[in-house]
């Protein structure tokens, strides 16, 4: 079958690519559910990946939970095809009704094929609306500035360890999901929809309704969330900063840091990235108890050990020390420098 020409990577998008892409290497993993964004993102990538002389793995998941859902990842595999991306179906074997349970199946599954494809870095179709809804959706549940920020163009993906950490990079956010419609009309490409994106239940798609009914609103947002992004980002790097040069990674996987830890509110971001990397585990720590953990650190001499997110947190010879509640693996023990490396990177923002 001959191979159809991909579509060219539009204005501004090259920037993106390079900057989350350029110097991983193994082939960019894609992943593409079938929906208009994701397979605007695939057709983008392959084009920028052309350009570059890289390699790209279309990836989808099939969790299991939907009749559609088999027919859904087989339409990503014909246009993958008719382009000559290689594709891959991943299945959850034991799929669970429940959306958290879904996402960590998700995310568990693409990790896995990413390391097994030699990559690194997943790339995911999360758009400029996606920002704006993530926003009054954050807003509403009480994030601070930090939160409200939005989506991030690279992140750790939440996949449990072993392996080697895999990162979540999101080239699309300062595109409009129009314009990813309208690239696909172009090229005569068709895509999926999926109902639950027209089911009020969810709260995603109420707040898409109210910033349909607003435009006025949603440019209103985006404005605030460049002018936060830009200070999310010096925080971010200042984060990063200290990881690198103050954090100590030691043979038997604890970790030390001297006191005091950086000030204000990167305390409890920093308390948490350590917790994080000693104990394995990647889902958020409860703000309450990490703020009063990090507040009792403000006062070294009375703090007794603490338990904390599968972590032990001490304060021995004016250092913290944070080690895991419950012995690791040897290999979680072996990848924590590379979390580490991988956790500085996503601070940074680029490759």
């Amino acid at each position: 079958m001959r191979q159809l020409e991909t579509p060219t990577v539009p204005k501004g998008l090259t920037d993106s690519f390079d900057r989350l892409c350029q110097v991983v290497a193994g082939p960019v993993c894609v992943a593409v559910s079938g929906g208009g964004d994701s397979l605007a993102l695939l057709l983008i990538a392959a084009d920028w990946a052309q350009t570059r002389g890289r390699d790209v793995c279309a990836l989808t998941v099939d969790h299991g939970l939907r009749p559609e859902a088999a027919g859904e990842a087989r339409f990503v595999a014909e246009i993958a095809a008719r382009y000559g991306i290689p594709h891959r179906t991943l299945r959850w074997e034991s799929p669970q009704p429940g959306q958290a349970k879904a996402r960590r199946a998700r995310h568990q599954l693409l990790a896995a094929a990413a390391r097994e494809a030699g990559s690194v870095v997943i790339l995911t179709a999360h758009t400029q609306d996606d920002n704006a809804e993530t926003f009054l959706i954050r807003a509403r549940a009480g994030s601070g500035w930090y939160g409200l920020a939005g989506i991030q163009p690279l992140s750790l993906s939440p996949a449990e360890p072993p392996g080697v950490p895999v990162l979540l990079g999101r080239p699309l956010l300062a595109t409009p999901r129009a314009a990813l419609r309208d690239l696909l009309r172009t090229h005569g490409e068709d895509w999926v929809e999926d109902p639950s994106n027209e089911n009020p239940a969810y709260e995603r798609v109420r707040v898409r309704r109210t910033l349909a009914e607003d435009p006025a609103l949603r440019v209103r947002i985006l404005t605030l969330q460049e002018r936060l992004q830009l200070l999310r980002q010096l925080q971010d790097q200042a984060l990063a900063n200290w990881l690198t040069a103050d954090v100590e990674v030691r043979p038997d996987g604890a970790l030390r840091a001297p006191l005091p830890l950086p000030p204000g509110e990167r305390r409890e971001r920093a308390l948490a990235a350590l917790i994080a990397l000693a104990s394995g585990r990647t889902r958020p720590l409860r703000s309450d108890a990490l703020n009063r953990l990090a507040h009792r650190i403000t006062r070294p001499d009375t703090l007794r050990p603490a338990t904390l997110g599968g972590a032990i947190v001490a304060v021995r010879k004016d250092r913290l020390h944070v080690t895991a509640e419950h012995g690791l693996a040897p290999e979680q023990v072996n990848a924590i420098p590379a979390r580490l490396a991988a956790m500085v990177t996503a601070c940074s923002g680029h490759m």
